[in-house]
């Protein structure tokens, strides 16, 4: 199994080192059997953060040698990168990326100025050329909906489309049914909320496990009071794989 939604990097205040993330999910891996990870870092969500920064954390997260999960990087493009003139095709050169994520409540992306365009379309020609994900946060926002980025579902077919939190369930299942290269991930995601979209997506092979750990265990602390440990909430939030119907 894999989990299509990881972070490693500096989140508010904390800093969830990528040793520590990956011996947790190594360490569990029989019990959750999840062999392969796909992470971005929330280091780019810093005001000072810079592309080279990234590129020495995510070196550094690579260097992690584990016989028992495959680990994999996305690419976390931000506005403030196309507005440094840095090309996606020549971004993604530095390491074997899964895919490349962006985070509309994040960052603000703005389809009217020529510079996010251009990346944007770069973005997706990149993942339509290599057949690589493209892993997008979405939410209840305008901003930050499923069907944001709709005109580019259909242009680029080959992306694969992963619509992460499938928030709103409604507007999530209406995309994952009506394309064939769009899917969603669970991360985050509560069991009626998660309940109704097993009902509302045709076909539920579509709906990819997503964990968003660590930053689950975050919020989930700061908003509900859960004082669960980091290899207890990842535990837990596993659990939801059975109930997906995979063979």
């Amino acid at each position: 199994m894999t989990d299509y939604h990881i972070h490693i990097g500096q989140f508010n205040e904390k800093y969830y080192d990528p040793f520590a993330i990956f011996h947790i999910i190594e360490r569990l891996s029989d019990k959750t059997k999840i062999k392969e990870i796909h992470y971005s870092s929330t280091s780019s969500c810093r005001d000072d953060v810079e592309l080279s920064g990234i590129e020495e954390e995510i070196n550094y997260a690579q260097s992690f040698n584990s016989k028992k999960i495959i680990i994999k990087p996305y690419l976390w493009f931000i506005p403030k990168y196309a507005e440094q003139n840095i090309n996606v095709e020549s971004a993604t050169k530095a390491f074997d990326y899964c895919g490349i994520k962006i985070h509309p409540a994040g960052q603000i992306w703005d389809e009217n100025n020529s510079i996010h365009l251009k990346a944007l379309h770069q973005i997706f020609k990149w993942a339509d050329n290599n057949k690589k994900y493209i892993l997008i946060h979405c939410g209840a926002k305008n901003y930050d909906l499923p069907t944001r980025f709709e005109n580019f579902f259909t242009e680029y077919t080959n992306a694969k489309i992963i619509l992460a939190h499938s928030n709103p369930v409604s507007e999530t299942a209406q995309m994952v049914n009506k394309y064939n290269n769009v899917f969603c991930d669970t991360a985050c995601i509560q069991k009626e909320s998660f309940d109704q979209l097993k009902k509302e997506i045709n076909n539920t092979k579509k709906i990819l496990f997503g964990s968003d750990f660590p930053v689950n265990n975050y919020f989930n602390k700061l908003l509900f009071n859960k004082k669960m440990s980091l290899s207890k909430e990842y535990t837990e939030t596993c659990k939801i794989i059975k109930n997906l119907n995979y063979e």
